[in-house]
């Protein structure tokens, strides 16, 4: 009788571990998309703020020039995710020598997990940060 009980909370685990696999899955393309939008807003190029990023010992350089749709936005330079749920939670983007605006619907409100975002040293042509952030 234990071994049945235990086989059948082994089959509940793993029903429950796929489940949440497939979660993870099903908004990764969701996240991908309202990244790559959010990249679309932007041109790369260098600042005069990429001196101050090298005199702090931080690279300027464009991290969003590499994000591509075919690959696991997780593994993106400057995106953070949760090791479990596989959502994004931060997004460092300082130092990136974007220049551009966010504008208030930016897709980057869809991203509903994000904890941490830093946008610092980059060029957003003096627009307002969007109400949502604060």
């Amino acid at each position: 009788m234990g071994w049945l009980m235990m086989g059948y909370q082994l089959v509940c685990l793993q029903l429950l571990l796929l489940h949440s696999l497939s979660f993870a899955n099903l908004s990764s393309h969701e996240q991908t998309s309202a990244l790559l939008h959010f990249k679309q807003l932007f041109s790369f190029g260098p600042a005069f703020y990429d001196a101050y990023c090298d005199i702090k010992g931080t690279s300027s350089y464009p991290k969003m020039e590499n994000w591509k749709e075919d690959i696991d936005c997780c593994s993106w330079d400057g995106v953070t995710c949760d090791t479990v749920t596989g959502h994004v939670i931060g997004l460092d983007l300082s130092c990136s020598q974007l220049h551009g605006s966010i504008p208030t619907n930016s897709s980057l409100f869809l991203l509903s997990h994000l904890q941490n975002l830093n946008l610092a040293f980059n060029d957003f042509n003096l627009s307002q940060i969007p109400s949502d952030f604060v």
